[in-house]
């Protein structure tokens, strides 16, 4: 039985928020465009890239809610850091394509975006550059 796109959702979601690549990239498209808030990249690879420069801080993700519309899924969450910036809260449209994830837009609390990159640039080494805006 094919995944509901709520389950897809969630699933996304969780496998972001614990640091399970692996799962994470079997969910998503290879041609997946991502955008929004953040800065725009376009491949899986490109997108994990990202995920993977800001998984030292996530402690988590908790849903708040998920609504689906068709083959989109919105999902309120809280982005949890272990960070002074605490929990983001944050906001993903997906779309699903053939049961992966074709395209994401983020947005996000902005508020506390820039104390959650101040803290990770802090982190960094110098031979690794803290994302922008991702």
């Amino acid at each position: 039985m094919a995944a509901s796109v709520r389950d897809i959702a969630r699933d996304y979601n969780k496998a972001f928020g614990d640091g399970d690549f692996e799962r994470l990239e079997s969910l998503l498209h290879p041609d997946l465009v991502f955008g929004g808030a953040a800065k725009e990249t376009h491949g899986a690879a490109e997108y994990l890239a990202g995920l993977r420069r800001l998984a030292p801080a996530i402690l988590r993700n908790e849903i708040r809610t998920i609504l689906v519309d068709g083959n989109q899924a919105f999902i309120l969450y809280d982005f949890v850091t272990d960070t002074p910036a605490g929990a983001v809260l944050s906001g993903e449209l997906l779309t699903i394509d053939d049961g992966l994830i074709r395209s994401i837009t983020l947005l996000y609390d902005m508020r506390r975006w820039p104390e959650f990159l101040q803290s990770l640039a802090g982190r960094m080494t110098a031979s690794t550059p803290a994302p922008a805006n991702v």
